[in-house]
């Protein structure tokens, strides 16, 4: 994920040494690499209040959402973590070399938007395949597409509760349960 170096420097220096492994490790190699498209239909508050945000941040969208999508799927403390040992989501990539040759034949036809009417928004970012596979994943747990699900998510996170529909409620009633079920096992020991 691409992030300035004065902004992760400061992140980093903040987070250091502060941040301990409380649960056991996962596998997040591959989340710096940006090789999944998400394309998801957004009403034109959500694009508005993500372009704010975005600003605010001094983060591009793509940035700020593969964040935002890590944080869900991985939590909070684990994307401070990442951060924190440059790992994850800010490893740095390896130095490449390019060579640009122009392709053959005629250029790609641009997409047309779908008439969908006057408060809708296509966006297209570059995520992690691994967060793709997340999302997607949870989606299909809510018995949605994954541009529905991430259009839920989207305009949760940036509008509240109000607004996930019930999209949301199977993956939060399994967290629920897991976390009764955590409770109920520490009452008793």
């Amino acid at each position: 994920m691409r992030i300035s170096h004065s902004t992760m420097a400061g992140l980093q220096l903040s987070t250091v040494g502060r941040l301990s492994e409380l649960i056991p490790p996962r596998d997040y190699s591959g989340l710096n690499q940006q090789d999944a498209q998400l394309r998801v239909w957004l009403p034109d508050p959500a694009k508005k209040g993500l372009d704010e945000l975005c600003e605010i941040n001094e983060m591009s969208m793509t940035a700020y959402l593969t964040e935002y999508f890590a944080n869900f799927l991985f939590g909070h403390h684990e994307v401070m973590r990442m951060r924190a040992s440059r790992s994850g989501l800010y490893e740095p990539e390896p130095e490449r070399r390019y060579c640009a040759i122009e392709p053959d034949g005629p250029e790609p036809e641009p997409e047309v938007a779908p008439n969908l009417g006057k408060n809708i928004f296509a966006l297209k970012i570059w995520i992690p395949e691994k967060i793709k596979d997340g999302l997607r994943s949870q989606a299909a747990r809510s018995m949605v597409t994954l541009g529905e699900f991430s259009r839920t998510l989207i305009c949760y996170h940036l509008f509240g509760c109000e607004f996930h529909t019930n999209i949301l409620n199977p993956v939060i009633v399994k967290s629920e349960y897991k976390a009764r079920m955590w409770e109920a096992d520490s009452s008793n020991g």
